[in-house]
């Protein structure tokens, strides 16, 4: 189900992509290429070392929530400015 729902994800970035940087679609798709491959690279690092810091797996998860909060809430006024 996890997977689903992060696939999912992954074709609606895809999608919109190309809709709103038509021009810039080559850079655009690695840059979030990129963004991605970090992530993927940098989260389980992070979050391991603040399970050896703190001793338990919430630390990580909290953390996670307030990024996640963070990027929600920008994306929220980003787009309210491309609707203008």
């Amino acid at each position: 189900m996890t997977m689903m729902g992060l696939s999912m994800g992954n074709g609606a970035v895809f999608q919109l992509v190309p809709q709103r940087f038509a021009k810039e679609i080559g850079v655009i798709t690695g840059m979030v290429g990129a963004a991605g491959g970090i992530g993927g690279f940098y989260l389980p690092f992070v979050l391991g070392s603040l399970k050896d810091v703190t001793g338990t797996y919430a630390t990580g998860l909290w953390a996670v929530t307030v990024v996640v909060a963070l990027a929600f809430i920008s994306m929220f006024v980003v787009s309210r400015r491309w609707r203008r």
